[in-house]
């Protein structure tokens, strides 16, 4: 998706990938053309806001606007507005093809797939116009290959916290593949140092147009190169050989320490700053951290650690004192360990409208949004969520009752009550 502007319905790349041919081909609508530039931050918002939204089994996200436009890393103007809704527009109506390229991890199994990106979308609009703004409410499917191969861990979120910071489409779109390549397909917790590539080859994986002419490519790559060094992603690149056998030899940045959403999204829940994680990542690796707040979270479930000051307080010190900290029962460590511990903390009963305080109306509606919807997101639509985001953002309805509420609701196994007297409050005339 690396083209800035494309004339194209359809393309074909094929390429050795140690001791397989893959082909990957993409085919589009005349009227919308292959999927190109600003697409490429798309795909990468959808993504991470997969992972944000609780990895959902059916693929179905819910989203405003307003909100996958920040996540694309845009500015809330009309030109973005128009540029998001044909993006979608793209990754819905065309349809990629994928032959010996696809993995489904844990099996070990190279498997053949045809999808579109998006298999089902819907969005809701101010009128009865086919265009939408920054309060319409987007619900789509991303296609079951997608997400099998999100929740098999092969397709690698991003750091959108690293991209936001690239100026340059070109630039993005170079750091989305790298960020790829650099990690081994067996082994993707251990990312290469060094990576080199033919450019012809890497011009076709890129989407940069070349005729066939190395020094196109490296023309085109000169400013995203720099860029990525400049951002202390890359420490180095080389330009080696003459012709069609020229290389390029990439070095990563040892200081670089890539965080995935996923990760940035449960410290956040714990109240730890992102700079934190990122270093805990680098000092720490993934999956420790994993693994220590999933203890974290199962003892203070059987309320074995009780939460003194602060959950971020309590969490690093079990990151940075595991062994003081008991084992679950069931997966109990090698080492003996303490059945049970005197209680650290007093965990405060839960104040469901407290996550609201300090935000703007349209950032609470949003965070409404994605708070209950895992709960209710097969009992209500776009006319329901368009209205309740509306609702809050313009003050009628707040946040927090809602929040209470339906989370009430849940529990009291009353949704279906919930959603009708929502409607009914949201739709009255």
């Amino acid at each position: 998706m690396a083209l800035d502007t494309v004339d194209m319905d359809r393309w074909d790349v094929q390429f050795d990938a140690g001791d397989r041919l893959v082909r990957v081909s993409c085919e589009a609508m005349p009227k919308y053309r292959v999927p190109h530039g600003l697409d490429s931050d798309v795909t990468a918002a959808l993504i991470n806001l997969y992972f944000e939204q609780g990895e959902p089994d059916d693929g179905t996200l819910v989203t405003s606007v307003g909100q996958l436009i920040r996540l694309c890393g845009w500015h809330n103007n009309g030109n973005y507005i128009s540029s998001l809704r044909e993006s979608l527009k793209r990754l819905h109506t065309s349809s990629f093809t994928i032959s010996g390229g696809w993995r489904d991890f844990p099996n070990r199994r190279w498997t053949h797939a045809s999808f579109h990106f998006i298999e089902r979308l819907s969005f809701s609009t101010p009128d009865q116009a086919s265009t939408f703004d920054l309060r319409s409410i987007i619900t789509l499917r991303l296609a079951e290959d997608i997400v099998a191969s999100l929740r098999s861990g092969y397709v690698k979120p991003l750091d959108m916290e690293f991209m936001g910071t690239l100026t340059r489409p070109r630039t993005r779109v170079l750091y989305r593949v790298l960020d790829a390549a650099r990690y081994k397909v067996d082994e993707p917790d251990m990312p290469l140092t060094h990576l080199e590539v033919n450019v012809l080859t890497w011009a076709d994986q890129c989407k940069i147009p070349s005729q066939d002419e190395a020094w196109r490519v490296i023309k085109a790559l000169n400013g995203p190169h720099e860029e990525l060094k400049k951002k202390g992603y890359l420490r180095n690149v080389t330009i080696s050989g003459r012709g069609r056998s020229q290389k390029i030899l990439y070095e990563f940045s040892e200081d670089y320490s890539p965080i995935d959403p996923v990760l940035a999204r449960r410290f956040r829940g714990y109240g730890v700053a992102d700079g934190v994680a990122r270093r805990l990542v680098r000092d720490k690796g993934r999956a420790f951290l994993i693994a220590s707040m999933d203890r974290f979270d199962l003892l203070v479930k059987r309320q074995v650690l009780v939460v003194k000051k602060s959950p971020a307080a309590a969490l690093m010190h079990l990151i940075a004192h595991p062994d003081d900290y008991p084992y679950p029962a069931q997966e109990a460590s090698p080492r003996s360990a303490p059945a049970r511990m005197d209680p650290l903390l007093v965990i405060p009963e839960v104040d469901h409208s407290a996550q609201f305080e300090g935000l703007s109306p349209e950032m609470a509606a949003e965070r409404l949004i994605a708070y209950l919807n895992p709960h209710y997101r097969k009992l209500w639509g776009v006319a329901e969520l368009d209205a309740l985001r509306h609702a809050v953002a313009s003050g009628t309805v707040q946040a927090g009752d809602q929040a209470r509420a339906g989370i009430t609701a849940v529990t009291q196994l009353k949704r279906e009550a919930f959603v009708q007297s929502l409607r009914d409050e949201l739709f009255q005339e």
